[in-house]
């Protein structure tokens, strides 16, 4: 007989293995980030990121590198989550939920009342559905490039 369709999502789903450490080969990064569209980023700048960041957390299907997150802030008041991203082979295959999901667990660990992110508008419903919302009333995200 055959699997479900969830039940084969889930035998999938159960190869992945979440990280937490920041001793990721930068390389890795690199071409996870040009996978995804964007802009070049030097190693030795994605190493200092990863090492200045409060949280790192990562999808891995073996030794392949399949997604990454990363958290900066005070760790007490807030973070914001930055970098998001799966290999788009990877995509639309619940590795995206699970990994947030992932990372909100582990940031409630430390009783941080707001955690926020930045997203491109055609992303909004997945993070909806994960709990954040935009629009607020009281709150507007800015932003300043320095170069």
């Amino acid at each position: 007989m055959l699997k479900s369709t969830v039940s084969l999502k889930k035998d999938f789903l159960n190869k992945i293995k979440i990280r937490y450490d920041k001793n990721i080969p930068p390389e890795f990064v690199q071409q996870l980030y040009l996978s995804v569209g964007w802009q070049h980023r030097e190693c030795c700048e994605i190493k200092k990121s990863l090492e200045g960041s409060f949280l790192v957390a990562s999808a891995w299907i073996g030794e392949i590198l399949v997604g990454l997150a990363r958290a900066t802030g005070d760790g007490v008041f807030s973070v914001t989550i930055w970098d998001f991203s799966i290999l788009p082979a990877y995509q639309k295959q619940g590795i995206g939920k699970l990994l947030l999901n992932s990372m909100l667990t582990k940031l409630n660990d430390y009783d941080i009342p707001l955690i926020t992110l930045y997203s491109e508008l055609d992303k909004k419903n997945f993070y909806s559905k994960l709990g954040f919302e935009c629009g607020s009333k009281k709150i507007i995200g800015m932003y300043k490039y320095n170069k």
